[in-house]
């Protein structure tokens, strides 16, 4: 008789890359969900995946920047663009500077991953008092004491990933330092203690 050791698995799909979980997890693709697609999607943002296992959970925000990374690098930087300055100096110059506001098209990327954590937060915390089904196994962070980590998984060329991946996470622990939380920059390796999930590229 043969004996299989191989688990069922659980894949969540976001773009070219598939996210397989064995199913002692319970995974979600949050910003999919009807929940946050039909109530909160109007006027929250939201994280790719919410994940659980054993009174843990990790909310995974997932940048796929892989062939893309010069039009992606603006947003790794926490200054904005050389054309966003430009503009503001020239806007000060106007009568009407105080009626604009300038904003870079796309925010520093650890500013969207803080909107998006705590957009979700608030969601979740709403999901809970409405005794909402869907989110029923994902709420416990918001309302109780159990662990959360944040995870940024951001695929990019292998010669810059490292010292990009390093700065980030000090910015992305400053930003959730007020939170009590930790967070971590990955890449398709995604090693994140406890996080146990194979990525693997589809096309």
């Amino acid at each position: 008789m043969i004996v299989s050791w191989i688990l069922p698995m659980v894949d969540v799909v976001e773009g070219a890359l598939t996210f397989s979980f064995t199913d002692d997890w319970q995974v979600i693709k949050y910003d999919e969900t009807l929940w946050y697609t039909e109530r909160m999607k109007r006027s929250l943002k939201g994280v790719d995946i919410l994940a659980a296992k054993e009174n843990r959970h990790w909310w995974i925000e997932i940048k796929d920047c892989v062939g893309y990374e010069p039009d992606n690098l603006p947003r790794l930087s926490e200054s904005p663009p050389t054309s966003v300055t430009h503009t503001k100096a020239w806007l000060d110059a106007q009568v009407f500077a105080e009626q604009v506001k300038v904003l870079r098209k796309k925010p520093f990327i650890i500013d969207e991953v803080m909107q998006k954590f705590r957009d979700t937060l608030v969601s979740v915390v709403v999901a809970h008092r409405e005794d909402d089904g869907e989110l029923s196994s994902y709420t416990a962070p918001a309302i109780s004491g159990q662990g959360l980590v944040i995870v940024l998984l951001l695929t990019w060329s292998p010669r810059d990933y490292g010292r990009l991946a390093t700065r980030l996470k000090t910015k992305l622990d400053m930003a959730l330092k007020p939170y009590g939380l930790i967070g971590f920059v990955v890449n398709e390796a995604c090693r994140v203690p406890g996080l146990d999930v194979a990525v693997n590229r589809t096309a």
